[in-house]
């Protein structure tokens, strides 16, 4: 459906500009089937730039109307994206700003998006980061999840821990390598698999993804700042423009 909007939208342009160069066409007598492909085929011949140009445009409101979208969602979930009791997060838990991440543990550019987050929380000790288990990419990355919401469940403290290691590692994750982990952030290999069956994680990784769904997030990693939805992996410097950003709109809003 997009490529036909798409295609459909380079069309009226080139139409639009073979009518207004040529309107004897439009005024003299209809223009037959074959005549508007030809004059169609001429035009972008000459002219490729159009396709080009066209298809910029809409890509730019698309993604101008995705996000208006995504930021009056935002607005309407606040309480549900910073202060889900069941979503772990890090840093000061009365932070004046949140870092919301969707990710995924196989997500490479969510391991690349790691350290930036790690630098957050040495540089700026008045933010929390709030992290959104969103597994799409393998069944071992919803294992992954699931792991890391049991640790969760059982130590809030050791969470961070594991999630490092996991962001850290490479290949699959299996349930010896998850156990295996947990133990190493002091969780009790017994108490860590029973924590891994009960449902509530389950309910957690679906809300997540009706979360995801409400934000059109469909891939990762995906952070939040604000009222703002940032898509893909950005880098340090920019995610301190979008924190001190939402910081002035809040200070603004208070006043």
């Amino acid at each position: 459906m997009k490529s036909f909007f798409t295609s459909l939208s380079v069309f009226i342009v080139v139409l639009s500009m073979v009518l207004s160069s040529s309107p004897t066409y439009a005024e003299d007598k209809p223009l037959t089937r074959a005549e508007v492909e030809s004059i169609v085929k001429k035009t972008l011949q000459d002219n490729p730039e159009v396709i080009v140009k066209s298809l910029e445009a809409y890509q730019a409101r698309q993604q101008a109307a995705t996000m208006a979208k995504a930021a009056q969602n935002i607005i309407a979930l606040q309480g549900d994206l910073k202060n889900n009791p069941n979503s772990p997060s890090i840093g000061n838990p009365n932070a004046d700003v949140a870092v919301i991440e969707f990710f995924d543990y196989h997500c490479g550019y969510c391991k690349h998006f790691f350290p930036v987050i790690s630098k957050l929380l040495e540089d700026d000790k008045n933010v929390n980061v709030v992290f959104k288990e969103f597994p799409i990419l393998s069944e071992d990355s919803v294992l992954a999840a699931k792991a890391a919401l049991a640790v969760n469940s059982i130590d809030k403290t050791k969470y961070f821990a594991f999630h490092s290691e996991l962001m850290k590692a490479a290949g699959r994750y299996t349930m010896e390598i998850l156990t295996e982990k947990a133990k190493e952030a002091g969780i009790d290999a017994d108490t860590f698999k029973k924590a891994m069956s009960n449902p509530d994680i389950e309910k957690e990784l679906s809300h997540n993804k009706e979360l995801a769904q409400s934000l059109n997030i469909g891939g990762t990693p995906a952070i939040i700042i604000g009222k703002e939805l940032l898509p893909g992996a950005v880098e340090l410097d920019t995610i301190k423009a979008k924190i001190a950003a939402a910081r002035e709109a809040e200070k603004k809003e208070k006043k």
